[in-house]
């Protein structure tokens, strides 16, 4: 499939549309129109939606309604014949403005709120950009029902106490690459949030040097230097995660869940970031379905990205998404994609 996908956060102001996304091979004769965009779609995004749409068009809040109907909007008119719209309601006049052109053309149309369409086609929950913006809904997150904890806490314990009946060799490989490539202490403790926001010590093998953060806290990044060469490979494989089958054992954590955040970064991205502290309703995990669906980030855009999969997990779980992440989790680990 050839297809062209822009970097969203590249200004293509000067060209017939804000943002366009064509896929060259596709035979489909239908258009994806999100209008009041607000980057809330990433690239793994953009590759699905290019499997069901020939083109996307991505419309900001910004654009005029003359420049929305003349240059956008009625060329993609004359050669697709079913328009999907993806409207935001909290700006719901470009909806208004390309729907009534749609019509006059007698040309086949959807439409659906960003809410809708990020749930049902994307499986996460649209977050918006601005605090100020009603989000997923007026109604406050819940914890998960007491038998739905029952059932986890079951499956945290069985997971955990086979991975740790199975996985003894490695902890043993790895405390002695660890002291070989950088002495000192094999295990590295952080104060992490937890459930309603409880802090709980984190375990994990260290895989940065010990004056990683001599200027304070920062995110890790991809090819970090302050990161050894076996713990860039504990990294890509996740074995430094494995001491956290610990704090899962003392019910501090669960398996699967949002990954836990230092109370610095936590604190930034609620003052930010709607809907930020309703990840916390649930246990945090080892791994999650964000880390799953998002490859790795650090920052503002990549945590509004990671909620959106989230709270989706906190909404719509189920034995079956459990179950999915924990087998996605292992392909990760087995291909080395966790960084």
């Amino acid at each position: 499939m050839s297809h062209n996908v822009p970097s969203p956060l590249v200004n293509t102001a000067t060209r017939s549309y804000t943002h366009r996304l064509h896929n060259a091979s596709s035979r489909r004769k239908s258009v994806l129109i999100v209008t009041s965009y607000d980057y809330f779609l990433h690239k793994g995004d953009f590759r699905k939606l290019l499997r069901r749409y020939s083109d996307i068009i991505l419309v900001p809040r910004t654009m005029s309604d003359n420049v929305l109907l003349n240059d956008t909007v009625r060329p993609l008119l004359r050669k697709h014949n079913r328009i999907h719209l993806v409207t935001n309601p909290h700006y719901d006049q470009q909806h208004h403005v390309v729907y009534e052109l749609v019509v006059r053309f007698s040309k086949s149309i959807r439409v659906s709120t960003v809410h809708d369409f990020c749930e049902q086609q994307l499986r996460k929950l649209y977050i918006p950009e601005s605090l100020d913006e009603p989000g997923v809904g007026s109604e406050p997150f819940q914890s998960f029902n007491s038998g739905t904890k029952a059932l986890k806490r079951v499956l945290d314990l069985l997971v955990s106490g086979l991975l740790l009946l199975f996985s003894w060799p490695l902890w043993l490989l790895s405390a002695w690459r660890i002291r070989a490539e950088s002495p000192g202490p094999v295990f590295y403790r952080q104060p992490r949030l937890g459930l309603h926001e409880a802090e709980f010590d984190c375990i994990k093998f260290r895989s940065m040097r010990l004056d990683a953060e001599a200027g304070g806290a920062a995110f890790s990044r991809r090819h970090d230097k302050r990161v050894f060469r076996y713990g860039a490979f504990m990294r890509a494989t996740r074995t430094d995660e494995l001491p956290q089958l610990l704090n899962v054992l003392r019910g501090e954590i669960s398996f699967v869940g949002p990954r836990p955040e230092r109370r610095v970064f936590v604190e930034t991205f609620e003052e930010y970031i709607p809907h930020y502290n309703s990840r916390h309703v649930v246990k945090p995990g080892i791994t999650g379905y964000a880390q799953i669906r998002y490859p790795y980030g650090a920052g503002l855009r990549d945590a509004r990205h990671k909620l959106m999969y989230d709270l989706y997990y906190v909404k719509n779980w189920s034995v079956w998404l459990e179950l999915r992440i924990l087998v996605e989790t292992v392909v990760t680990v087995v291909t080395k994609q966790g960084w």
